[in-house]
């Protein structure tokens, strides 16, 4: 008996989905069985209870908003129908999620005490020869007010995660399933080849770090340019606790220190990818704040520009290589 075309297209989209949430729990699962205390000590981090807190009642608060929005005579009865359609997969989705970035954080923080540091002058080179000169230079050469050096200093280091956590959120609860597949398929892959393989090919520290672990006199322009700026001693101590936590080996949510690839830019450039396909007005306003996130990770010595250039280009075949188009019906 052949199986209806709708029937048949529904239960390929599960079969899709149960494979990926395979994928995504053998990444969690190696880290946790390779890694064991630094994953869980991630797991149980207070930033991770937090957000264990928070996602119910920002995912409510997002749903009743658009209910409002998209059936504002029924808000009831839309928000009823997207929760018993999305609800059970889409706290599985988050669920998985949450262990994948404990995973993401075990990982890279191993990494950095396992592999030497070793492409940082190679990428030094790359970036003065590239740009004329060190490009940190050229961004801090900018007349860029205080006010807005506290800004970007907020869209790169405090709201990364607050973006990341709300596409994820909006992913997880999206009806298209291809769109929504694409996403997460992107998602672990950029973990995969950028976070593991890249990360493991080019390990290096970045030149916020480069005082301390190569030439304390080559980047010395950068830190104290970043201690007479605004929102430069705060990047310092973030710098701080991450250098801390890579001599005590103590493990925390987004500790290790890894420049290239820049996992900053690629994310953001993914989401913006994403939110493009859904809207090109939100998608315009994640473009700005990809570009955003690129020029903080050099103004700010972070990364090289050649990481985030790399990463770029990366996520963007990323991206083309896991996108899952919609099947055409059977006649």
């Amino acid at each position: 008996m052949e199986m209806a075309p709708d029937i048949a297209a529904e239960r390929s989209r599960l079969s899709a989905s149960a494979k990926l949430a395979v994928f995504c729990l053998c990444y969690a699962g190696l880290a946790a069985y390779l890694f064991p205390d630094t994953y869980f000590a991630a797991l149980g981090t207070s930033r991770l209870r937090l957000l264990y807190l928070l996602l119910p009642f920002l995912i409510l608060i997002g749903l009743v908003v658009a209910a409002i929005i998209s059936q504002p005579r029924a808000p009831a009865s839309w928000l009823w129908h997207k929760l018993a359609s999305r609800g059970p997969g889409a706290t599985i989705t988050l669920g998985i999620f949450i262990l994948c970035l404990a995973a993401f954080t075990a990982f890279k923080h191993e990494f950095s005490q396992m592999v030497p540091f070793f492409a940082d002058q190679i990428l030094a080179r790359i970036d003065a020869a590239l740009h004329f000169g060190d490009p940190w230079k050229w961004a801090r050469a900018l007349p860029i007010p205080h006010v807005a050096d506290r800004a970007l200093y907020i869209l790169y280091s405090q709201l990364w995660f607050v973006v990341l956590a709300t596409v994820v959120v909006v992913a997880a609860w999206l009806d298209d399933a291809s769109k929504r597949q694409g996403y997460f398929l992107s998602l672990i892959t950029c973990a995969v080849v950028l976070g593991v393989a890249a990360r493991l090919a080019a390990s290096s520290a970045g030149p916020i770090f480069y005082d301390r672990l190569f030439d304390p006199d080559m980047f010395e322009d950068l830190i104290r340019s970043l201690k007479a700026s605004d929102a430069g001693p705060d990047t310092l101590l973030i710098a701080d606790y991450l250098y801390l936590s890579y001599t005590t080996h103590t493990a925390s949510i987004g500790t290790g220190i890894s420049a290239m690839p820049s996992f900053h830019v690629a994310i953001a450039v993914l989401n913006a990818l994403f939110l493009s396909s859904l809207n090109r007005w939100v998608g315009a306003v994640a473009w700005t704040y990809a570009g955003v996130i690129l020029f903080g990770s050099v103004y700010f010595g972070w990364h090289y520009a050649i990481d985030g250039y790399f990463s770029i280009i990366a996520t963007m075949v990323i991206w083309r290589c896991c996108r899952i188009s919609k099947r055409p019906k059977s006649r």
